[in-house]
């Protein structure tokens, strides 16, 4: 009976002293895992940090390059985006890497995901596209003044996403890229000249060869205008109170609001001191003298009948 309890306790040790060895081996290994683990992630917030560093060196490098290189601002913004998130993705990568997970699991789960949310905002995306396509063709550039649904502005900036235009009145508007490609878009100031046009009325008792006259002289006063392009003032329509002439003048494109703010005084004042009159929409009524005497008579008849 003793023997059969001293081999039950035997037996008893010995599965304890497998446990613990079991567990001293499991701790062993937890402790080398540990120390391996903060060996990587100590590793791999340098190398976070030095790798945020050398994208901030390299886009400010590019940045350079590109401005003197006098590339279009445009470009610049798009290619600086485009390059920033692209190496922060590789850097987030080789991260995860140096922390020991499986970093081809992660790239199929990413480009799952990329599947998913690809569809979510596929319109998002839409704008991404034309914004390449409008970095790529140069369908306009910063500085441009352009218009599209009836929105007319100087182009500040093209982002990914959108394009921020800022309108005359300093307001700035944010365009979703895809409706820039999608729908027409003005260009006024891409050429080098443009024509700047003028519509002047004038009475049909004036000399319309005398008018025309003094209308170009007058507009050609102006500095901004180009004396050497085909300047003109033609006939444009018999309206019922005027005849509508054409003012046609050639401008440098940067002059153009200049050319035309200047254009319209000179004009104006040259008219005025020609004695040309530039008609306006009126009523006249002629009353005969005798019929006024009547009407007043009756009038002054009605009060006297008020009165009593």
């Amino acid at each position: 009976m003793n023997g059969m309890i001293l081999l039950d306790s035997l037996i008893s040790d010995q599965e304890v002293q497998k446990q613990v060895s079991e567990l001293e081996k499991q701790l062993a290994g937890l402790k080398d895992w540990s120390i391996e683990f903060a060996f990587n992630l100590l590793f791999a917030l340098i190398i976070l940090l030095i790798g945020y560093w050398l994208i901030k060196l390299l886009l400010k490098i590019f940045v350079k390059a590109m401005n003197k290189s006098k590339a279009d601002p445009s470009v610049t913004t798009f290619l600086h985006s485009v390059i920033n998130v692209g190496l922060k993705i590789l850097l987030f990568i080789a991260v995860i890497g140096t922390l020991g997970f499986d970093v081809s699991t992660i790239i199929a789960a990413l480009g799952a995901a990329a599947v998913t949310i690809g569809l979510a905002i596929k319109d998002s995306l839409a704008n991404v596209a034309s914004g390449t396509l409008i970095i790529l063709f140069k369908k306009f550039k910063t500085g441009d003044f352009i218009e599209t649904e009836g929105i007319i502005g100087e182009v500040i900036k093209v982002d990914l996403m959108y394009t921020t235009l800022r309108t005359y009145d300093y307001k700035e508007v944010l365009i979703p890229n895809s409706r820039l490609t999608t729908n027409n878009v003005i260009n006024h100031f891409s050429l080098e000249s443009r024509r700047l046009e003028i519509l002047v009325p004038i009475s049909y008792a004036e000399d319309i060869e005398k008018a025309r006259k003094v209308i170009l002289d007058a507009a050609l006063k102006s500095e901004y205008i180009l004396k050497d392009m085909n300047n003109r003032v033609e006939v444009d329509k018999f309206n019922q109170n005027s005849v509508d002439l054409w003012v046609w003048l050639w401008v440098r494109s940067e002059d153009y609001w200049n050319a035309l703010f200047d254009a319209r005084q000179n004009i104006k004042s040259a008219l005025d001191e020609a004695g040309i009159t530039i008609p306006f929409s009126q009523l006249d009524i002629h009353l005969d003298d005798k019929d006024s005497l009547r009407k007043f008579e009756s009038v002054m008849e009605d009060r006297k009948k008020e009165k009593i």
